[in-house]
């Protein structure tokens, strides 16, 4: 019996192993990252939360069904991808985990009691021996400590039975450049989960002059409206263009100033221009288009008592007949309808009918269309009206990626730029005709071979203070 729980705790243990071996695996890291540049580059080319009917014209009917299936049209907010995300989260806590004891001792351990002893001299890639009387104890420590002060300012100095051992180092913290990396990946990692669970990009159009209190969302078949709480006006659209002789003028730059008002108040004004975004109540507001809206008004007479209103209705638009339970809907203008002129196509709504589509001009013509109706309309004139286009986006995450990104700078900057020097120096006190001796030791985290080369400078300038020394008392 104790031996099935000992070989089902073995097997319990072994499967943890090497779970715990997968996770921490630098292969598995380079795999995520690469799949990550994959589908960011995917998800480029895909145009991302788009209309079926585009993606259905763009791609075909079964191309769709099978990348619909993948979720590969709002892959961002997909499942799978926001596994691939916790894996590398995952894999970095290991890889840090599984190292970072190890450094964390190495920063902080410095020279124990027992000094510059044997076994771990042997394990120092840098190791230069020099002899010398030592005669003078005091002037050689001097000797030992002049020409490394300049990089190794602080000395600790321990002495046992046989020797006197120094110790100095520079740049400890930079051990921990690299965690600081894995860590600023993580905060960028949570803020573009936060920004891509709790935030928004929508879009409004304002026509001059006038205010909204909503913006739309893309959504899969049709455009979403999320209300804001506020009012956004457009005072003033304006466009400047390039002064060039040509007959088509381009534009320079295209500009609107808004107002943003709560509770009946003006709260803050800006023109916004490209690039030049207005903030308020976490939205920011870029100015992405500009186009032209056609208000169509028509002439709306009820045949019972002979009253006539005019309606005026942006194309594409839904308003309600008063009097009725009709609506109509501008569907189309043209100036110029078949051979009969300038025209606008109506839709009219009635609750359990069909809609009925009817053709409207100038004058009476299209009225022998509208038999059956308790009213008539007219096609009474057309007003252009120009409207601001205006991306709204919401990232409540941008300030953890902004965090993260500084991180990431700075823990690059001290990994590849910065390195942990160690040296000791062990000055043998010598016994009868036992010269003294002195040895110096060193280790570099990166770039050795420039340390190498200083280290070496060390070992010759503290020979040659060793020799004119003996010079000296010779």
């Amino acid at each position: 019996m104790n031996e099935s729980r000992d070989n089902a705790k073995a097997k319990e243990k072994g499967f943890v192993s090497i779970l715990y071996d997968f996770f921490r695996s630098l292969k598995l890291t380079i795999f995520l990252l690469i799949l990550l540049a994959i589908l960011s580059i995917i998800g480029t080319l895909i145009t991302q939360n788009a209309t079926s009917g585009e993606y259905v014209q763009r791609y075909g009917a079964n191309l769709y069904e099978v990348l619909e299936f993948f979720g590969l049209f709002d892959m961002y907010h997909s499942w799978w991808f926001s596994a691939i995300l916790l894996l590398l989260v995952t894999n970095l806590i290991a890889c840090s985990g599984e190292r970072f004891p190890g450094v964390w001792n190495q920063m902080l351990g410095g020279m124990g009691p027992e000094g510059l002893t044997d076994a771990l001299l042997k394990t120092l890639p840098f190791v230069e021996k020099l002899k010398g009387t030592g005669s003078k104890k005091d002037a050689t420590e001097e000797n030992i400590q002049s020409p490394l002060s300049r990089v190794f300012r602080t000395w600790k100095r321990v002495e046992t039975e046989s020797a006197v051992t120094f110790f100095s180092e520079r740049g400890r913290f930079s051990r921990l450049g690299v965690y600081v990396t894995h860590l600023s990946i993580l905060i960028i990692l949570v803020g573009g989960f936060i920004g891509s669970r709790y935030g928004f990009q929508g879009f409004v159009n304002i026509l001059e002059g006038e205010s909204v209190d909503r913006i739309f969302l893309r959504g899969k078949d049709a455009d979403i409206p999320k209300p804001i709480g506020f009012l956004v006006r457009c005072d003033d659209f304006t466009m400047t263009y390039y002064d060039v002789p040509e007959k088509e003028r381009h534009v320079k730059e295209y500009a609107s100033l808004l107002t943003i008002s709560e509770d009946g108040k003006e709260v803050l004004k800006k023109t916004v221009r490209v690039n030049q975004p207005l903030h308020y109540r976490g939205l920011a507001f870029y100015q992405s288009s500009y186009g032209v809206l056609q208000e169509i008004a028509i002439g709306v007479e009820w045949k019972s008592n002979r009253e006539k209103a005019v309606l005026r209705i942006l194309e594409g638009d839904t308003l309600p007949v008063p009097n009725s339970n009709a609506k109509i809907r501008v569907l189309e203008y043209t100036p110029q309808a078949h051979t009969l002129g300038e025209g606008v196509q109506v839709a009219v709504f009635r609750p359990n009918q069909q809609p009925k589509a009817v053709w409207l001009f100038r004058g009476p013509s299209g009225r022998d269309q509208q038999k059956g109706e308790d009213f008539t309309m007219s096609f009474e004139g057309l007003l252009t009206r120009e409207y601001t286009g205006l991306q709204v986006t919401k990232d409540p995450g941008v300030w953890i990626v902004w965090l993260g990104s500084g991180l990431l700078i700075f823990g690059l900057i001290v990994s590849f730029f910065f390195s942990h020097q160690r040296v000791w120096v062990r000055i043998s006190k010598g016994e009868g005709k036992t010269p003294a001796e002195t040895i110096l030791a060193g280790t570099a985290s990166k770039n050795r071979l420039a340390f190498e080369k200083t280290f070496q400078q060390w070992a010759d300038q503290l020979r040659s203070r060793s020799q004119g020394s003996d010079e000296c008392r010779g």
